[in-house]
C-alpha cells in the first residue's frame, strides 16, 4: 500500500503537497511525514514530506538503538516495515525543531499515527506527539488514555481543551514484535469546526474545536510530551508513520 495513502470513510485521499509553491487540492494536506523505519545507531530521523522543508528529527537522548536498548527509541517491528518504540517514563522521544508548518491552526489539522501502547490500564496515558505550551495553553497533543486492562482511548489537547474518542483500541504491545498496531488520526475541518476521531479509518467520535492557531516556539515531540496530563502515568508505546497535516 502505497504510504500516502490513508483510508477513511469516503476513501479520502491523503497526498503530500510538496514544494514551497505547492497548492493542495485534496480533502487532507500533509505537512510531515515521518515512517519511523531508522536503524540502530540513526540520529537523523527522517520526514518524507517536503511541505515547504523536511521537518527532520533528532532521537533523545541518543541515538536510535536495537531491542532491547533503552539509550535512546528502539526499533521494533511495525505496522510498515520497521518503527519505533519508546521506553523510560517519557526519557525518550523525537525532537522535531519548530517550524511555522508545525504551527497548525486550530479549525484546520489533521494527525495521524499507527500506535502500539503496552498493557497498562486505567490512569495511563501514552504520548504519540506534541506541540503544547502550558504556560500559554497553545498549542496540540495527540496521546492516548489508558481506560481498562488493555484498552485505550484517542485523546487530544487542543488549546484549553482536551477531547476524547468514543471507540477504544487494544493496548496489548508486547516488544518488539507482538500485539496490535492500531491507526489513529483525528481531523479538525469545514467552517462548523466539528473535529473527528478515527480508529482503523472508521469515525470514533466528534468534537467541537475552540478557535485560535499554534504559535508556540516548542520542538514537536514524538514518543514523549513537554507536559504530561496531570494525575495519569506514562506507560510505553510504539509508533509508526506519523502524520501531521491539515
Amino acid at each position: 500500500m502505497n504510504r500516502y495513502l490513508t483510508l477513511l470513510p469516503l476513501a479520502l485521499l491523503l497526498f503530500a503537497c510538496s514544494g514551497p509553491t505547492a497548492s493542495c487540492t485534496t480533502p487532507i494536506c500533509l505537512k510531515a511525514h515521518w515512517p519511523l523505519n531508522e536503524s540502530p545507531g540513526a540520529t537523523s530521523v527522517q520526514d518524507v514530506v517536503a511541505n515547504p522543508i523536511f521537518n527532520q528529527g533528532t532521537p533523545k537522548p541518543g541515538a536510535v538503538v536495537a531491542w532491547p536498548g533503552f539509550s535512546g527509541p528502539t526499533q521494533v517491528s511495525g505496522q510498515t516495515a520497521g518503527a519505533l518504540y519508546f521506553p523510560g517514563n517519557g526519557s525518550t522521544w523525537v525532537e522535531v525543531p519548530s517550524t511555522p508548518d508545525l504551527n497548525l491552526s486550530y479549525g484546520s489539522l489533521y494527525l495521524e499515527a499507527y500506535v502500539a501502547p503496552v498493557q497498562c490500564g486505567a490512569g495511563s496515558y501514552y504520548p504519540i506527539l506534541d506541540k503544547w505550551d502550558t504556560s500559554s495553553q497553545d498549542g496540540y497533543t495527540l496521546y492516548l488514555e489508558g481506560v481498562a486492562a488493555g484498552q485505550a482511548r484517542i485523546a487530544f489537547r487542543l488549546g484549553n481543551q482536551t477531547f476524547f474518542s468514543s471507540q477504544t483500541l487494544p493496548a496489548n504491545f508486547t516488544p518488539p514484535s507482538g500485539g496490535t498496531w492500531t491507526q489513529v488520526a483525528v481531523k479538525v475541518g469545514g467552517t462548523s469546526g466539528t473535529g473527528t476521531f478515527y480508529v482503523n479509518g472508521a469515525s470514533a467520535g466528534t468534537f467541537t474545536a475552540p478557535g485560535g492557531a499554534t504559535s508556540n516556539a516548542l520542538p514537536l515531540w514524538l514518543g514523549a510530551l513537554h507536559t504530561p496530563p496531570a494525575g495519569f502515568f506514562h506507560c510505553e508505546v510504539g509508533l509508526d508513520e506519523v502524520k501531521v497535516g491539515y
